[in-house]
């Protein structure tokens, strides 16, 4: 049995992951609906505020994941969770325009830490051959944290603050009248309370907008409390992977392997390439949450329908990565990101809550595709003592999408998905699948003329 084969360490890693995961995301599936709801930005700057956020962090993993090898992996998670807790907790108890953005920098440098340590833990800790299994189990990991983070977050965003709506808490119940926006009835709400399915009246429309507020704020609690959940068990139960025979490096070496990575053009194309899928992807956190909420309706289940990805991913990753295990890399790489492409055009083509729901579940089947044999292709490039810094380095292409993808989110979001006036969502996601294409075009040539950079003795067992 292949489970057994695996280390403890392998699997402490994967249950901070999870931990971690649950965290980020039960934040990040509202964050633009928190900061253009409660913290006060137009959705034109949420959405790329929020990319900017998930840039850095993925921008950040480069020089952290080189840290990370010069001092270590738990000393690495320490920094992470501190910092994590500290920046989601601001969040939480100051819903302003500066704190929001103070907190942000602060999740940010904790979330860069985590991502090449933890993958980097994997890598060095599945056994020989077993490197795909490791990293399809991690993958699946992440998407239990994904899934179930969702899950909690629409608990708290919508079903905590009716409950609390028809509670004795009386305190709670003016604070929340008073604090929480909208602060009062206006034609546009009008509007859209009489649009919803069923219509609501203004003023329960207006009461349940707070509650959805606050429910906001508590998110942001509960993903503090899951960092320090994490931190404990950093404390307890981590322990540095064996690094016996690595070569060690000065803190100039460290640095100028990470500087070598950027005029290393065949990896940087590679890195590029692949940032079409992830801009995609991201669009699961920058695009679908407004766009579920304004099209379809407020009562929606967000975060439910969004869970259908990492829940797709729980159930049948195992099973995926065993089908395509014999594949070469660049054809299980390509066949995911054509697959999700055909996600973003049924997004388009049923602007509807059903269809909402199958094109989200055909991109995740993409998504298992093509993750896990990406993370795993990019850990057997990288030379002995220099895991993490490749795997950092690998967040390159999350950070070019968000930076391109936020603004470009905000601007469909506002030109075709607005709150009021009329609305034509499936442009928007005819140009998400556009640059899908392009990106399978780049990497057909890229295939073509460069083709797989594994080294024969170092390349991925079949």
């Amino acid at each position: 049995m292949y489970l057994t084969k695996f280390p403890r360490t392998f699997w402490v890693a994967n249950t901070i992951e999870l931990f971690e995961r649950l965290a980020y995301y039960g934040m990040n599936v509202i964050l633009v609906l928190y900061l253009t709801r409660r913290v006060g930005f137009s959705v034109e700057a949420s959405a790329p505020i929020t990319g900017f956020f998930f840039a850095s962090l993925d921008l950040m993993p480069i020089p952290t994941g080189a840290i990370s090898d010069k001092i270590g992996f738990r000393n690495s998670l320490f920094i992470t969770f501190s910092v994590l807790a500290v920046g989601y907790s601001i969040l939480g108890i100051l819903p302003s325009k500066a704190t929001a953005l103070v907190a942000l920098f602060f999740i940010a440098v904790g979330g860069a830490f985590v991502k090449p340590v933890i993958s980097g833990t994997v890598k060095k800790t599945s056994p020989e051959g077993l490197s795909k299994i490791g990293f399809s189990l991690f993958y699946m990991v992440i998407n239990i944290g994904g899934f179930t983070g969702k899950i909690i977050a629409k608990s708290l965003r919508q079903d905590l603050g009716h409950w609390l709506s028809e509670s004795n808490f009386t305190r709670l119940k003016d604070w929340v009248g008073a604090s929480v926006p909208p602060f009062g009835i206006t034609q546009s709400l009008v509007d859209r309370a009489a649009s919803q399915h069923p219509p609501m009246s203004p003023e329960a429309f207006l009461e349940m907008l707070k509650w959805q507020g606050f429910g906001m704020q508590v998110i942001c609690f509960f993903s503090a409390a899951m960092s320090l959940v994490a931190l404990l068990l950093v404390v307890i139960l981590y322990k540095e992977p064996d690094r016996t025979g690595e070569p060690v490096r000065s803190v100039r070496e460290t640095f100028a392997d990470m500087f070598r990575l950027f005029v290393d053009f065949k990896f940087l194309a590679f890195i590029i390439i692949f940032s079409g899928f992830d801009l995609m992807f991201w669009q699961l956190y920058l695009s679908v949450p407004t766009y579920i909420v304004t099209h379809i309706s407020e009562t929606a289940p967000m975060e439910y329908i969004i869970s259908i990805n990492p829940g797709m991913i729980i159930l049948f990753q195992m099973l995926v990565a065993a089908l395509v295990t014999k594949m070469k890399p660049f054809g299980s790489m390509g066949l995911g990101m054509a697959i999700s492409v055909f996600g973003m055009v049924l997004l388009g083509l049923f602007p509807t809550l059903w269809g909402t729901c199958v094109a989200i579940a055909v991109f995740a089947i993409g998504e298992m595709t093509f993750a896990p044999r990406f993370f795993d292709y990019v850990a057997t490039l990288a030379p002995k003592g220099k895991v993490g810094l490749y795997l950092g380095f690998s967040y390159l292409k999350a950070f070019i999408a968000n930076f391109v993808g936020g603004p470009l989110s905000g601007y469909l979001l506002g030109k075709y998905c607005p709150a009021e006036g009329p609305r034509d969502p499936a442009k928007m996601w005819f140009t998400f699948a556009a640059i899908g294409v392009a990106a399978l075009a780049a990497l057909f040539l890229y295939n073509r003329f460069i083709g797989d950079q594994t080294r024969e003795e170092e390349a991925p067992a079949a």
